[in-house]
C-alpha cells in the first residue's frame, strides 16, 4: 500500500470516529422535533420522571423535570419494604358492636350487635311478624305501654287497622288482645305523621292546652285565605287518604280553627304548622293584610312547640294492651281511682301470657327498626306532669316482660330495657299503677 493511501485511510477513520456521534445526535434531535409525541412517550416511561398533563406543541416542547420518588408511593407504584401499621378500627356498624355483657344491665339505648339483629329477625319470623324496615339510628327511642281501658271487639280492631293512615284513627301502632294475634294498625314504626297518644307526645308540658289552642287559632286567623287552603293540602299530602277522607278532615280542621274554643285535632295542628313553617322561611305573603305582627307573635312559640312535638312523636312506638275499663258508661269513668266502684273487675291474672309474648315481639320489632334497644316506658310515667294524666297500663308486671325479652335475646335474667318499675298508685312517684285489691295480689 502506498504512503498516500495509508494517509487517506487514517484521515477517513479519524473523520468517522470523531464526527459520527455528532451526526447521530443531530439526527436524534431532528427526529424529536419532527415527532415530539414519540419522544415524550419514550421519556415519560423512564423512572423518576413526571408524566405531563398534556402533550406540548413543538413550540413549547421541553423535557419533563425529574422528581424524587414519594416516600409513601401510591397503589401500583414502588411498594415500601415494611408494611405501614394498620390504624385502629372505630366501631360504626352493627358488625363492630361488641357482644352484650353476661351480667344483668339496663340495655336502654344500647346498639344492637349483628348477632342480636339476626336473633330478633329469626324470632319475628317464628312469630309470623314482618320486621319493620331499619330507620336511621334513633338517639332516644321509646316503647310506650298503654292499656285500652275498654274491650275492643275484633271488628273495631280491624277498623283501626284500616284507619291507620295519617291523622285517622287513634294513632296507636299496635293492639295486643288477650288471646288473638296482635293487630298492627300502623306497622311502620317511628313515623311522624300520626295522632299523638300521650300528653307527652302532644308536648303539653312545653305549651299547655289552653295556650296552644289559643295560638293555633290566632295563627289561623292571621293567615290569608289562599295560604290556608294550601296549608290544609300540605298537611295531608302523601298520606294515602281518599278524596272523601281528605275532604272530611279538612272540613273539620277549618271548623275547629274557626271556633272560639274547643279541642283542636291533628289535621288542624299540622295545617298551622305548615303556615308557621312557611312564614318562618321568609314568605311574608302568608300573613293576611295588617296581620303580620299577630302571625309572628303566634308562630314564634308554636315553632318551638312543633319541633319538640315532632321529635317525640317520631321516636315513639305506642302499644295498647286490651284491658277492661269501667263497668258502665253512665257511672264514673275514672279507672285510675282505686275507690271508684265503677271499675270493671280485671281478669286474674290481669294480662295473659299471650299478651306478654306479644309485647315482647313488638318491643323487639321496635328495637330492630331503631337499631338499638328503646326505652320501655308507660303512659303513667310519661304524663305525670298532667293533672288529668292517665295511669295505664294498670296492674302490669313489667319485670315479667323484661325477663321475657332477656330470655329471647339470651341476656342475663334481671336485665331491664327501660324504666325501673315502681309499683303503686301515686303519680310522680310510681310508674306502674298497682292496687293489690284490683290487681288480685301484691306487686311483683
Amino acid at each position: 500500500m502506498s504512503k498516500i493511501s495509508l494517509f487517506s485511510n487514517r484521515i477517513f477513520t479519524f473523520i468517522v470516529l470523531f464526527l459520527a456521534p455528532i451526526i447521530y445526535t443531530i439526527a436524534i434531535n431532528s427526529s424529536s422535533v419532527a415527532f415530539p409525541s414519540r419522544a415524550i412517550a419514550q421519556r415519560t416511561i423512564e423512572p423518576g420522571l413526571t408524566t405531563p398533563t398534556s402533550i406540548p406543541t413543538p413550540d413549547e416542547f421541553q423535557l419533563p423535570i425529574p422528581v424524587p420518588l414519594p416516600k409513601n408511593p401510591l397503589p401500583g407504584g414502588n411498594k415500601p419494604t415494611t408494611p405501614s401499621p394498620t390504624p385502629p378500627t372505630i366501631p360504626t356498624t352493627p358488625t363492630q358492636i361488641p357482644s352484650p355483657p353476661q351480667s344483668p344491665i339496663n340495655h336502654t339505648n344500647r346498639g344492637l350487635s349483628l348477632g342480636e339483629r339476626d336473633k330478633i329477625s329469626a324470632y319475628l319470623r317464628s312469630r309470623n311478624l314482618s320486621s319493620n324496615a331499619i330507620v336511621n339510628a334513633l338517639t332516644d327511642p321509646r316503647f310506650i305501654l298503654h292499656d285500652t281501658s275498654v274491650i275492643m271487639s275484633p271488628s273495631v280492631l280491624d277498623r283501626e287497622r284500616q284507619l291507620g293512615r295519617g291523622p285517622l284513627g287513634l294513632g296507636v301502632n299496635a293492639f295486643l288482645p288477650r288471646e288473638n294475634a296482635a293487630v298492627l294498625a300502623r306497622p311502620n314504626f317511628y313515623t311522624l305523621r300520626r295522632p299523638t297518644t300521650t300528653e307527652f307526645e302532644k308536648a303539653s308540658d312545653i305549651l299547655v292546652k289552653a295556650d296552644r289552642e289559643r295560638l293555633l287559632r290566632q295563627a289561623w286567623r292571621s293567615t290569608n285565605s289562599d295560604i290556608r287552603r294550601q296549608a290544609l293540602d300540605t298537611a295531608l299530602t302523601n298520606l294515602e287518604l281518599s278524596a272523601s277522607e281528605i275532604a272530611t278532615e279538612q272540613q273539620e280542621a277549618k271548623a275547629k280553627l274557626a271556633a272560639a274554643s274547643g279541642r283542636i285535632y291533628t289535621t288542624a295542628t299540622w295545617s298551622v304548622e305548615a303556615i308557621c313553617t312557611r312564614y318562618n322561611s321568609g314568605d311574608r305573603s302568608v300573613a293576611a293584610p295588617n296581620q303580620e305582627d299577630s302571625l309572628r307573635s303566634a308562630c314564634k312559640p308554636l315553632l318551638n312547640y312543633f319541633n319538640i312535638r315532632n321529635s317525640r312523636v317520631k321516636s315513639s312506638v305506642a302499644a295498647e294492651i286490651l284491658q277492661v275499663g269501667a263497668r258502665s258508661e253512665q257511672g264514673n269513668q275514672n279507672t285510675c281511682s282505686a275507690s271508684n266502684p265503677n271499675i270493671a273487675t280485671l281478669p286474674n291474672p290481669p294480662y295473659s301470657d299471650h299478651q306478654y309474648n306479644s309485647a315482647t315481639s313488638l318491643y323487639l320489632r321496635a328495637a330492630l327498626a331503631a337499631g338499638n334497644f328503646p326505652q320501655m316506658t308507660t303512659h303513667f310515667a310519661l304524663d305525670t306532669f298532667d293533672p288529668e294524666g292517665h295511669c295505664d297500663p294498670r296492674c302490669f308486671n313489667l319485670n315479667k316482660l323484661y325477663n321475657s325479652i332477656a330470655s329471647v335475646m339470651g341476656h342475663a335474667q334481671g336485665s331491664s330495657y327501660g324504666i325501673t318499675p315502681s309499683y303503686g298508685t301515686r303519680s310522680g312517684t310510681n310508674n306502674i299503677w298497682w292496687n293489690d285489691r284490683i290487681c288480685h295480689g301484691s306487686a311483683p
